[in-house]
């Protein structure tokens, strides 16, 4: 007997929702930071260049509200750039640096996680 496309969805647990929203929260206050870096310092290429990584991890943050994972594998790709500071070792980094890192280890959980198939309980 074929299932209905609604059964066939997948479920996701109350703790990957709770991961997932965490996800978001630390994406929403690193482009928050990055944006707000702008008032803090002098113009230069690299300010602008991180305000528009804050842009981008602020829409990012609003797929994060979803539960697709494509919205987690760019949000991962993205925290790899801020991945570079952190591994040459010359500075211990900016705190956006360290939320990225938090975020990047999220995201690989959160889109690794193997899929919950829904349960089957019918009433007989």
């Amino acid at each position: 007997m074929p299932k209905s496309d609604a059964a066939m969805a997948l479920v996701i647990t109350p703790v990957k929702t709770t991961l997932r929203q965490l996800t978001m929260l630390l994406t929403l206050t690193m482009g928050s930071l990055l944006i707000a870096r702008l008032w803090q310092s002098d113009l230069s290429v690299t300010v602008l260049v991180d305000a528009g990584r804050g842009t981008l991890f602020l829409l990012l943050a609003l797929g994060l509200m979803g539960t697709q994972r494509l919205s987690l594998i760019i949000t991962g790709l993205l925290c790899c750039a801020a991945l570079t500071p952190l591994l040459s070792g010359d500075s211990p980094g900016q705190p956006t640096d360290w939320l990225a890192l938090v975020t990047l280890l999220l995201c690989a959980g959160l889109s690794l996680a193997p899929a919950t198939p829904p349960t089957n309980e019918e009433p007989r």
